[in-house]
């Protein structure tokens, strides 16, 4: 018997306990978010970009670095930093920034987003099939992999569809007020304040289009009004931290002058389209193209209009990542994947007699991303909690060596990622700002052996002690640094 029958069997099954129990949909979204997220989120040590992001927000609260991020000392101008700023906050609050900090809202939004799906879901089908669209947000290939992780992606593509989401609640209302849409440019701005600018090209352009197709004319003065909202908000915070060099990393961060050849460019072009195509908006990819057909042939019935929008929405901007001039990643269509969970969990309805394989294979692969994520997070990281949490170990051995030697610690970018220094007690510098010539007092330092071998052929006149090891690639060493007296 296939896979995707015997899951499908399975899931009918599960399908029936769930509509004969009388519990609220929104409640099995949230039980089956707190099911994917915990204990995974206390077991997983830092990874990905939380580092980046907990750096960020040390320099907010411990040197007082707000309005112009700096990084472990050094300014980190190429983006606005919200879901750092938001870590330093609760960091503040708290008594000091630790992984919590920023995952306590990540988790959150990523909870928002499956609620907000389930909502739209819940206008034109019954329970379960908004459950599955909720489902196909918090499951899809592409969130499942940073569920736990603390990243601008999850919160950027959440507050953007927040944006759609109040806008669409206006258009069932039968208006769209110029309340709601300061309301939406609100929401806009935080979404540009998280990331920078260009990502706020998914509303503009996939409501933007579905106001001319709509022929909605009289919701373009609000239209306009708060995207300039968001565009002059963000637009005024990279002019007051502006530097004249800061326009060269924005251009490089926006990957706009990046040195390409042709055949890197379709290479790498073709790489993102087969990568969201085969594995990262699944299921959404597998249900976009049919879903355009039903639409077009009006094959579905009073949801048409929504399910249009989110086409939009989805597609839109996509399409301009697929002609930028510079390299791409598929992280950046992750606002895409929440439209294309409302189009799963209303098509699961609606395609559930006419195209049963289709949903089956769709629901196949969310139950098993889901089931995936409760055993990783309750069997599998209990089991071999240190295979998940390297960086809270390196911080217990930095921790150690710094009882015998407090101060700055100083790190090498070459020798570590920001994920080692989460925990490490600060302060914390980049070892370039450290002036050996001016050493009075002992300090760390986190660094390669080929850099140590050459701080002592450079530096004869300083002791250097080494330490303790960390288990990085290439291995760290823990010197401690003095001056000879």
């Amino acid at each position: 018997m296939p896979v995707t029958q015997l899951v499908w069997t399975w899931f009918l099954h599960r399908i029936s306990l769930i509509q004969g129990a009388n519990i609220p949909g929104w409640v099995w979204v949230v039980l089956l978010w707190a099911l994917m997220a915990f204990p995974a989120a206390s077991l997983r040590g830092a990874h990905y970009e939380e580092g980046t992001v907990i750096g960020l927000a040390r320099g907010a609260v411990e040197d007082g670095h707000w309005l112009v991020p700096h990084l472990y000392g050094g300014r980190f101008t190429e983006r606005p930093v919200l879901l750092s700023w938001m870590a330093a906050a609760i960091g503040k609050l708290s008594g000091g920034v630790t992984l919590w900090s920023a995952r306590i809202p990540h988790l959150l939004f990523l909870l928002a987003g499956g609620l907000m799906v389930f909502n739209l879901v819940r206008q034109h089908t019954r329970k379960a099939p908004a459950v599955f669209g909720a489902l196909c947000w918090l499951a899809c290939p592409m969130v499942a992999q940073k569920f736990v992780t603390a990243e601008p992606d999850v919160t950027l593509s959440v507050l953007l569809f927040g944006g759609f989401f109040l806008w669409w609640k206006g258009v069932t209302a039968g208006h769209v007020s110029m309340g709601r849409w300061l309301s939406i440019g609100i929401v806009l701005t935080a979404a540009g304040l998280t990331k920078g600018p260009q990502p706020l090209a998914y509303f503009a352009l996939g409501v933007g289009a579905t106001i001319l197709v709509k022929h909605r004319w009289r919701d373009i003065p609000g239209f306009v009004a708060a995207n300039l909202v968001a565009g002059l908000v963000v637009a005024s915070w990279y002019w007051a931290v502006m530097i004249p060099d800061d326009v060269r990393g924005w251009l490089h961060h926006s990957r706009l002058n990046e040195p390409m050849t042709a055949a890197q460019w379709i290479r790498d072009h073709l790489d993102f389209v087969l990568s969201l195509a085969v594995v990262e908006w699944l299921p959404g990819s597998l249900l976009l193209v049919p879903a355009i057909a039903a639409i077009i042939r009006r094959t579905v019935g009073r949801e048409r209009d929504l399910m249009l929008a989110a086409v939009l929405y989805a597609v839109s901007a996509t399409m301009i990542l697929l002609v930028w001039p510079g390299g791409i990643a598929t992280r950046y269509a992750m606002p895409a994947n929440l439209p294309l969970a409302v189009l799963g969990g209303i098509l699961f309805e609606r395609w559930w007699d006419t195209r049963p394989w289709l949903i089956a294979a769709s629901n196949t692969i969310i139950i098993g991303i889901s089931a995936a994520l409760i055993i990783l997070g309750w069997i599998v990281m209990p089991i071999a909690p240190d295979r998940f949490r390297q960086s809270r170990i390196a911080a217990q051995s930095i921790a150690a060596v710094r009882a015998m030697v407090p101060g700055t610690l100083y790190y090498s970018p070459a020798a570590v990622n920001y994920n080692l220094l989460v925990d490490a007690p600060g302060p914390v510098r980049d070892f370039g700002l450290l002036i050996l010539g001016n050493l009075q007092a002992p300090v760390l330092a986190l660094l390669t052996e080929s850099e140590i071998a050459s701080l002592r052929a450079k530096a004869p006149n300083l002791r250097v002690i080494p330490h303790a090891i960390l288990d990085n690639r290439p291995p760290a060493r823990i010197v401690e640094i003095r001056p000879n007296s």
